[in-house]
């Protein structure tokens, strides 16, 4: 009984996972919408998307649910389909691999640089004749080389999609991310530098494209839907701080509970204000996770992992990532001293390329998933007593594990 309420206390990190910078502009565009009922249909969808529009120096945008909405609009409207490749990165969220999938176009995948984004190297050498369009994401708010891509890209007549839901803010040759390319893609979403509950983007120049993506049907979700949704991020994310034991007690208690079904749907007028609260404080939310990442890294000071997050005035950080090195801790094992020490860190993704191609063909993507350890940057934490972390440490409850894979550097 003892050892379960001290499991149940353990849940209450003092650096929650990606909490998301919603105050009382949030809470006010949220209240407001209850108040009038205008949760789905308003004026916040294209007023959100006119001020990203503007900022990115675009012609044209289009607000829709989710990012992965308008990646696959932005695809059919591209004409993409059945018979054609859509080259990714491996090491990328999977919902952008769904957005290619729905569409009937064949996934292909390219491997990461030093940086964590693909490279006009890597796409090259990825490339195939029926190579339709490239989606490039810029991975923790560091930019892409998305101009040298762009050019590559352009000489072979292959479309690119310039993927910003990370990175929002961030500059490439002094030209903002997600301005590159036939489009450019906007999200929301926790740990993404636009945190909210839904909300994308299609941004482009254009105009066929645009005009051919606003005839794709969408239909609203029901207000209930945006409703509860809002609700639900308030309550388990925004105070993660203080739910989460509750939430891993009611999941205990009566199981896992179901991811809502992906529906492509305009942006709700609600998600649509909460988006444009967020993207009024941008930089303000910027360097507040800057300076929470220097008091991190004091704080971790003795982990033995390489930090390798991009702090360059280009980039916008939005998560603080080490690599850790082969023979010492593994993932799973600087997740558990973290947690012991009140921080809920993650590992990297999964390699999309998993069900598709041998982990030969990407060694950089492969090693990165293997010894990435992420910690959110939203919260700030004590400076003082850093996490005593030593050669040989190894949590109690893991058993040591090894890892054949090649140190990535």
């Amino acid at each position: 009984m003892i050892s379960k309420i001290r499991g149940f206390f353990g849940y209450f990190y003092s650096v929650p996972w990606c909490v998301p910078a919603w105050g009382w502009p949030e809470f006010a565009s949220t209240v407001k919408a209850f108040a009038t009922g205008a949760l789905a249909k308003g004026p916040s969808a294209d007023l959100f998307a006119a001020a990203v529009r503007d900022y990115l120096g675009m012609k044209f945008a289009l607000p829709v649910n989710r990012g992965r909405t308008a990646i696959e609009i932005a695809l059919r409207a591209m004409g993409i389909g059945p018979g054609d490749d859509v080259l990714l990165p491996s090491f990328l969220c999977h919902s952008v691999l769904d957005a290619v999938l729905n569409t009937g176009a064949r996934p292909r995948f390219a491997d990461i640089g030093e940086d964590f984004n693909v490279t006009a190297a890597s796409i090259n050498a990825s490339l195939s004749p029926e190579t339709k369009c490239v989606i490039v994401t810029h991975l923790f708010g560091a930019p892409a080389a998305v101009d040298e891509i762009e050019a590559l890209l352009a000489s072979k007549g292959v479309a690119l999609m310039d993927d910003a839901a990370q990175a929002l803010g961030a500059r490439r040759r002094d030209r903002p991310v997600g301005s590159f390319g036939a489009c450019g893609i906007v999200s929301c979403g926790p740990g993404k530098p636009l945190a909210g509950a839904a909300g994308g983007l299609l941004v482009t120049n254009d105009e066929r494209l645009y005009e051919r993506a606003c005839t794709i049907p969408l239909e609203y979700e029901p207000w209930s839907a945006v409703a509860n949704r809002a609700l639900q991020f308030w309550i388990w994310r925004r105070f993660r701080r203080y739910t989460l034991p509750f939430a891993v007690l009611l999941e205990r208690l009566k199981g896992a509970p179901k991811d809502p079904v992906h529906v492509n749907a305009p942006l709700s007028n609600l998600d649509g204000a909460i988006a444009l609260d967020q993207f009024e404080r941008l930089q303000h939310h910027a360097a507040h996770r800057r300076r929470n990442a220097e008091a991190l890294l004091r704080h971790l000071s003795m982990l033995p992992a390489k930090p390798v997050t991009n702090f360059s005035p280009s980039a916008i950080p939005v998560k603080l990532v080490y690599l850790l090195p082969n023979g010492g801790l593994s993932v799973r094992e600087a997740i558990e001293i973290l947690s012991e020490h009140g921080i809920e860190a993650e590992g990297g993704y999964s390699p999309l390329h998993a069900s598709y191609a041998d982990d030969a063909r990407f060694p950089n993507t492969t090693a990165a998933w293997r010894r990435m350890l992420c910690v959110p940057l939203e919260t700030p934490t004590s400076q003082s007593i850093p996490i005593p972390f030593q050669p040989n440490q190894r949590p109690a409850s893991i058993a040591p594990t090894a890892s054949s894979v090649t140190a990535y550097s």
